[in-house]
């Protein structure tokens, strides 16, 4: 089991997520390994193989290994073609004359020597797996993102008014961030109003959709923040977000006149221009469409926000 993080806040962390996602795939992979092979660097483990895994389906090819007896498994090159041999460390063999190079493991018996191969190769596996499954839980243990931020808000406020952090705290980032002036397009004359949760206007019920999608996510966003974008000068992206585990922005168009042949040459148009400026779908960009007959899915404006700000939290 994973080591808890004591701060509940550092779930949250994009390098936390990841070394957690990893864990949970090594242990996977270990998991699928049989237990008893789990015991790495234990020689006596053989696994057993019955008609229904063997590939022939016989019964008279199920290896008979003792597993008491240390067997190894030797391998010799013969005209390119690989011979088997099982070694044994059983006092008793040495003692009743059988080969000191071992035991020549014939075609119609080489389920004996898989048994040996895999054996070994479970062993060596798992104790690689627990190795690193041993690393990270041991990071994940010791590491602790929101130190730094707690080195400067955990002083005293006078003392706090006297410092200039290295960083600056998310809370303070993400407050500056979001009550940054600027100037947004305007609106048209007696263009319709839609309102968003946050009292915000926007230009359509779709642009509804996607702002209170965010803020039910607690992804903080500037609606219609301008851009500078190459060979069109500035832009307005309808939402511009921001991901506070990297503190990288991510830009949000809807494009919802599809079916209109010009608007759709110009959005394919105004997407490479963005892809110019460094901005690309399904990293720092997302992009959503709809037309008269397919309206936008509020269930891909939620997986959108499920891959590209997962497991944020509150």
């Amino acid at each position: 089991m994973t080591k808890k993080n004591s701060n509940p806040d550092d779930k949250h962390d994009i390098l936390v997520q990841a070394a957690a996602a990893r864990c949970n795939e090594l242990r996977a992979l270990l998991a699928r390994i049989p237990q008893a092979a789990q015991q790495a660097g234990d020689p006596k483990y053989t696994p057993k193989y019955t008609p229904k895994n063997n590939p022939k389906g016989s019964p008279k090819a199920t290896p008979k290994i003792d597993p008491k007896v240390n067997q190894k498994l030797r391998i010799s090159m013969n005209h390119g073609r690989p011979q088997y041999y099982i070694m044994s460390d059983d006092p008793k063999a040495s003692r009743s004359g059988k080969p000191v190079n071992g035991k020549y493991v014939p075609k119609a018996e080489i389920q004996k020597a898989r048994a040996i191969a895999q054996r070994d190769y479970n062993s060596a596996a798992a104790a690689t797996l627990k190795k690193a499954i041993g690393a990270i839980e041991r990071f994940l243990a010791a590491f602790h993102p929101g130190a730094l931020d707690k080195a400067f808000t955990g002083l005293h406020p006078g003392r706090r008014s006297l410092v200039t952090p290295l960083r600056e705290p998310d809370a303070d980032y993400i407050a500056s961030w979001q009550h940054l002036p600027y100037t947004s397009k305007p609106f048209e004359i007696n263009a319709p109003e839609y309102i968003t949760s946050k009292g915000e206007r926007v230009r359509s019920k779709s642009e509804v959709i996607i702002a209170d999608a965010l803020s039910r996510a607690g992804i903080p966003y500037r609606y219609e923040y301008p851009t500078s974008v190459k060979g069109w000068g500035t832009l307005y992206p309808d939402f511009t977000c921001l991901d506070t585990r990297t503190r990288e922005e991510i830009i949000w168009e809807h494009f919802g006149l599809m079916h209109d042949r010009e608007y759709a040459e110009q959005t394919v148009q105004k997407i490479a221009r963005y892809a110019a400026s460094g901005y690309t779908l399904g990293k720092n960009f997302i992009a959503t469409f709809e037309a008269n007959t397919s309206p936008l899915s509020i269930k891909q404006v939620q997986g959108y926000i499920n891959t590209l700000f997962k497991s944020r939290g509150k």
